[in-house]
């Protein structure tokens, strides 16, 4: 029989506050050793009390198992209570990311425990430490309880062997006896669905073994729960190594197991440690080289999966624990991506007369115009407008009118007068202008077409709504091909909507999630974002025309020009490539491996014979010159050319930089000589717009900082500036050179060019 204690030391109250609760230590004592001596201090009389009730509970079969927060100083240790026939099993543990067992069910005599706990409520109520005495009353009351009959039949436990799949004679094994619970009542209350994160009940103890074709290693008194998750974490950073080629070296150390992986950078194998019992005199390391980084990666996701269905088929209630769900989940996406990584399905186009003779859409910017030589430009103002709220990602130039989109509304101005045509009250969305009117994306999945004379809603229609990374989206608007819109739906769907009737024209799924990004070309639709395949989809079908994939995961950042796509790939550390592709036919013609870490989110900058990456460090943004031809570096422009945040823009042979510091930079795409720079002065630094791309219209370049100036692209002259007191937050420009600014605060500006004067002899 166990000599079980519980003892409840009080503490002396602060005397400069009587209010202030009584602090006690509650110790639970088994056969002397001092089972809850790393809980710390914390309310024991709310925890003696509820201790009692959970007891009773148990006896009565109401619960088969109960957890208590033992309220430690930092991450609170628990108190699992487990009935097993006569005896009652205690464990004391740690949750979080590093969970810790610091006793695995303890085993005590029920009616011992309830006699002990009578006697620590009785001296407790004696000793008026207590507050609240009926609290004392009743769980003394709930522990004096006639014990149900059928006490005494003990957990029913099945020894199970989670052993999957080896890949080429490398996996793991469990063997272990999980508990065997019954289908709960509640599962049959369809009405309401609880779940909770339940790390008491995945404790157990089992062996884990490891075998390496004919090597097979075994661990005793491990708990194979707490150690899959590690090993999870572990595949996550070596998959992460192996996808981005880098060295790796990792070591976790749990319930006395310490595990370690070490790889190279390149393709090199990895080596996998085991220590057991950590920290102690007999401790045995075991090594196992020369593994594949994608067996240890398999291995790992099958134990989890194998052991998430070992837990849920001896228990149906563990599939609504948080915990183990979190497991699965976690192995899930690790297997998608591992999939995704070796799939082998590139394919190329056989015709590509079929697409090519749709063309590309031709660009309107040009160094030739109206501007390009002689005179200076004068602004004269027009009209300014208020709308609170303003959406600057909504406010766009749309023919003879502007749609400004704010928090509350959507509204169209006359670009000539200022006046309103309508507004129409509408939730924060996105807009996308179309010649079929403004369409409105919302963050719950809906898509409403607006129609651009009457402002009233065409159709609505709905999709799944993406849980991160924005919208995303492509508007397809050529002769010979439907009006569409296609936009990023759910996790990894792409959906094309009729911008006419507003059904679904079609939809592709990849098989992964991924933050998809796209850019159309003529009839095809470029697709990629967060995984090893870039796509091209036939807008009007949505069949994939062809595919290409690398190791590394696309960014979802293109460019496109003539015959010719260039897509980005890698990941915030380790390597990163520019591939150079054939647009119609999806051959890629070279790819090139950048030295200096690219820019993400910023698309390479392409000119007549040059591509150009904006690669960054900590000194600033810098440029990296290739042949478009053969993928040779031509120049290199070091990082701190230009700050963090410039907006980008190439002009025939010369790439201009308009940065947040004031500065505006032409460098010539040939040589890397810079050609002319302007410091442009400011007075706060408040005064900085939140957009800086320039715009080039008519031969003059319209460079957004405190206020507009106006330059003439070819030598840098200044030829103008917009007299406005508004920061030019959202800058555009129409074809007749006047300019509409747009300030965050909720104004709008007008300004017309005015006519250019020209010496007559």
């Amino acid at each position: 029989m166990s000599a079980i204690h519980v003892v409840v030391r009080p503490r002396q109250a602060s005397t400069a506050n009587p209010y202030t609760p009584i602090q006690t230590l509650l110790d639970l004592v088994v056969d002397g050793v001092n089972i809850t001596a790393r809980s710390g201090q914390g309310p024991a009389l709310a925890l003696l009390c509820e201790l009692s009730h959970v007891v009773a509970a148990l006896g009565r079969g109401r619960r088969h198992r109960a957890t208590l927060d033992l309220h430690a100083d930092a991450l609170p240790w628990r108190l699992g209570v487990e009935t097993d026939g006569e005896d009652t099993l205690l464990t004391v543990f740690r949750g979080g990311a590093c969970p810790e067992v610091a006793v695995f069910e303890r085993r005590v005599k029920t009616i011992d425990l309830r006699r002990a706990l009578l006697e620590a409520l009785a001296e407790a109520s004696a000793s008026g430490s207590g507050t609240d005495e009926p609290s004392f009353d009743a769980a003394a009351s709930a522990l004096r309880h006639p014990w149900p009959s059928y006490l005494g039949l003990p957990v029913a436990k099945r020894p199970s062997k989670v052993a999957p799949k080896r890949s080429r004679g490398f996996g793991f094994a469990i063997e272990a006896e999980f508990r065997q619970r019954p289908q709960p009542l509640e599962e049959h209350d369809k009405s309401a669905r609880l779940e909770q994160a339940d790390l008491h009940s995945l404790l157990l103890e089992g062996r884990f073994k490891v075998t390496a074709k004919a090597r097979k290693v075994a661990l005793a008194s491990v708990q194979p729960f707490l150690l899959t998750e590690r090993l999870v974490a572990l595949a996550e950073d070596v998959m992460d190594a192996w996808q981005t080629e880098r060295a790796l070296f990792r070591r976790v150390e749990i319930d006395g197991v310490r595990l370690g992986v070490r790889r190279g950078a390149g393709d090199g194998p990895l080596t996998l440690t085991l220590n057991a019992r950590a920290n102690t005199s007999d401790s045995k390391t075991f090594s196992f080289a020369d593994l594949a980084a994608t067996d240890f990666v398999r291995a790992s996701v099958g134990l989890a999966l194998e052991l998430t269905r070992a837990f849920t088929s001896t228990d149906p209630s563990q599939q609504r624990n948080l915990r183990l769900t979190a497991l699965e989940a976690a192995a899930q996406r690790l297997a998608e991506r591992l999939r995704d990584a070796e799939l082998d399905d590139a394919r190329t186009n056989p015709e590509p007369e079929t697409y090519r003779s749709f063309g590309l859409p031709r660009s309107e910017a040009s160094v030739d115009g109206v501007w390009a030589h002689g005179a200076r430009m004068r602004f004269m103002p027009r009209w300014v407008a208020t709308v609170p709220g303003i959406d600057l990602r909504g406010t766009f130039l749309c023919g003879n009118r502007i749609i400004v989109g704010s928090q509350r509304e959507l509204a169209c101005i006359d670009r000539a007068t200022g006046n309103v045509y309508w507004r129409t009250a509408t939730p924060p969305a996105t807009s996308v202008a179309t010649p079929s009117g403004v369409v409105r994306l919302f963050p719950d999945g809906r898509v409403r077409l607006h129609d651009l004379e009457t402002g009233e809603p065409k159709f609505s229609t709905h999709v799944a709504p993406r849980s991160g990374g924005g919208v995303s989206g492509a508007l397809v608007n050529a002769p010979g091909l439907p009006r569409l819109i296609v936009v990023a739906e759910g996790e990894r769907s792409v959906t094309a909507i009729d911008l006419e009737s507003g059904e679904t024209r079609w939809r592709h799924s990849g098989p992964q999630s991924s933050q998809y990004r796209m850019k159309r070309a003529g009839k095809l639709l470029l697709l990629a974002g967060g995984n090893s395949a870039l796509s091209a989809l036939d807008v009007a079908s949505g069949e994939v025309v062809w595919r290409q994939r690398d190791r590394l995961r696309f960014t979802g950042d293109l460019s496109i020009d003539h015959d010719g796509a260039f897509a980005l790939c890698g990941g915030p550390i380790g390597p990163a490539k520019l591939h150079h592709i054939d647009l119609w036919t999806g051959r890629l013609r070279w790819s090139r491996e950048l030295e200096d870490r690219p820019v993400f989110q910023q698309p390479p900058l392409v000119t007549q014979h040059q591509v150009l990456v904006v690669v960054r460090d900590k000194r600033g943004l810098g440029l990296t010159a290739l042949c478009r031809e053969t993928g040779e570096v031509l120049w290199e422009q070091a990082p701190g050319l230009v700050a963090s945040t410039t907006a980008w823009l190439t002009v025939d042979n010369t790439v201009i930089a308009n940065s947040a510091s004031g500065t505006l930079v032409c460098i010539e795409s040939e040589t890397g000589r810079l050609r002319y720079n302007h410091v442009f002065s400011r007075h706060v630094e408040s005064e900085q717009p939140r957009r800086l791309e320039p715009v080039l219209r008519n031969g003059a370049l319209f460079v957004p900082q405190h206020q507009v100036h106006v330059v003439r692209p070819r030598d840098g002259e200044l030829i103008g500036t917009v007299p406005s007191d508004l920061i030019p937050d959202l800058l555009r420009v129409d074809e007749r050179s006047d300019v509409y600014l747009a300030e965050e605060s909720g104004h709008v500006a007008a300004f017309g060019a005015a006519p250019k004067l020209t010496l007559v002899k």
